[in-house]
C-alpha cells in the first residue's frame, strides 16, 4: 500500500486496540479480525481505483461490497464489511450515507460425528490433558478459548459445578458432571508444575514443548493440535476440529432426549433458539423412523406396504410422534418435508435451524 494508506491503518490499529483491549477474558478477535479486513479493503481500493482512504466515495463502497458478495460467502461477509463499517464510521467519522449494509449470519448445517464417533474421539484420548479436553469437549460444551480461562478454583466438587468466565452469555456456571470431575482429578495428579505464580491456579500447564511449565495464552491453538491429535489416533477420515466436537455433542445430546432447557443451561446460550440451531437430527431421523416401523411390523410378520399409505395419513402418523414429544419440531418440519413434499410452503428468506 501506499505511505498515506499505511499510515491511517497503523493509526486505526492503536484506534482498535483502545476501542477493543485485550485482557485476561478477551482473546481480541474483533481488534485482529478489524485490522485484517480493513487491510484488505485499503489493499482492493489503491489497486482498482488508484485512490487513498481520504478519497473514498460512496460508490466506491457499494463497488467493493459487489466485489465481496461476488468473490466471497455470506458468512464471511459478516465481519469482513462490518470492519469497513468501522474505519469508515467510527474511526474516519463519515457520514452515515457511507454505511455498507451487511448481510445477515446464514445457519448452516454441518456432517457432525455420530454417537460411536464420539466415543471413538474419548476412546483416543491417552494422556491426561487429551481426555479431560475431551470429556469437557463433550459434556461442557467448552470453547478453545474457554479452556485458557480455566482455574482450579472454579470447581467447585462438592456441588457439582464448574464457574465459567463467560462474555458471551450470562450464565457464569455449569454442571461439573461426574466423569468430567472424574478426569479433572486425575489430570491433576499428572499437571506439570507451573513455572510462574500467577499460573499456579490456572488448570492447563502446557506439558511439553517450548512453552512447558507455562499457562496457555488466551489465543493459544492448544485445543485445536489436541483435539487433532485426539483425531488422527482415531483415524477419522475426514477434518475433526474443536468446533465440530461442540455441536456434535449437543446433537446426541438431542437424541439421548435430553430436554432442550438442560442443554441451552449447559451451552450457556442466553436463549433457546440458540440451542435448538445445533439440533442436526433432522432427515436423518425420519428416516429411521420409517426403517424401524417398517422392520417391526416385518419381524411380527405384519405387512406393511408404505406404498398403499395415502401420503396424508404418513403425515398423521408424523404428527403423532411430534405431539407424543418423540420428536423436536426441527425434526417434524424435516419430516413433512419428506412425506408431503409439494406441500404450500411460507416463503424464506434464510433457514436458521441449522448449526451457525
Amino acid at each position: 500500500m501506499n505511505g498515506k494508506n499505511e499510515h491511517i491503518l497503523e493509526e486505526y490499529q492503536h484506534y482498535l486496540r483502545r476501542e477493543y483491549p485485550r485482557t485476561e477474558t478477551k482473546v481480541g478477535h474483533t481488534q485482529r479480525n478489524y485490522h485484517r479486513f480493513t487491510r484488505q479493503f485499503l489493499e482492493w481500493i489503491e489497486a482498482n481505483k488508484h485512490k487513498d482512504y481520504s478519497e473514498l466515495t460512496n460508490e466506491d463502497l457499494q463497488e467493493y461490497r459487489t466485489y465481496c458478495q461476488e468473490t466471497y460467502k455470506q458468512n464471511g461477509n459478516v465481519i469482513r464489511l462490518s470492519a469497513v463499517n468501522n474505519f469508515t464510521l467510527k474511526f474516519l467519522k463519515k457520514e452515515k450515507t457511507f454505511r455498507i449494509p451487511v448481510p445477515s449470519s446464514k445457519h448452516v448445517n454441518k456432517p457432525i460425528l455420530s454417537k460411536v464417533e464420539l466415543q471413538k474421539y474419548l476412546d483416543a484420548a491417552e494422556t491426561s490433558l487429551e481426555k479431560l479436553v475431551s470429556r469437557y469437549q463433550i459434556d461442557g460444551h467448552l470453547r478453545n478459548e474457554d479452556f485458557n480461562r480455566l482455574r482450579i478454583s472454579d470447581h467447585d466438587c462438592d456441588n457439582q459445578i464448574l464457574y465459567t468466565d463467560d462474555s458471551k452469555s450470562g450464565d457464569m456456571a455449569i454442571d461439573l458432571t461426574p466423569l468430567m470431575e472424574k478426569t479433572y482429578k486425575e489430570y491433576l495428579l499428572h499437571r506439570v508444575k507451573p513455572k510462574r505464580k500467577e499460573d499456579e491456579d490456572k488448570l492447563i500447564i502446557i506439558p511439553k514443548g517450548s512453552h512447558y511449565g507455562f499457562a496457555p495464552s488466551l489465543d493459544s491453538d492448544i485445543i485445536y493440535r489436541i483435539t487433532k491429535t485426539i483425531a488422527a489416533r482415531a483415524g477419522f477420515k475426514r477434518s475433526v476440529y474443536p468446533y465440530l466436537v461442540k455441536p456434535s455433542a449437543i446433537t446426541d445430546k438431542f437424541n439421548d432426549g435430553v430436554p432442550p432447557g438442560i442443554i441451552m443451561v449447559q451451552s450457556r446460550h442466553k436463549n433457546i433458539e440458540t440451542t435448538l440451531r445445533y439440533d442436526h437430527t433432522g432427515l436423518k431421523m425420519a428416516r429411521e423412523f420409517f426403517n424401524k416401523a417398517q422392520r417391526k411390523n416385518i419381524d411380527s410378520n405384519k405387512s406393511l406396504d408404505l406404498s398403499n399409505i395415502k401420503s396424508d395419513d404418513k403425515a398423521r402418523l408424523w404428527l403423532e410422534k411430534y405431539l407424543a414429544r418423540e420428536i423436536d419440531v426441527n425434526t417434524f418440519i424435516d419430516g413433512l418435508d419428506v412425506l408431503l413434499p409439494d406441500r404450500k410452503k411460507p416463503k424464506e428468506e434464510g433457514d436458521d435451524r441449522g448449526y451457525g
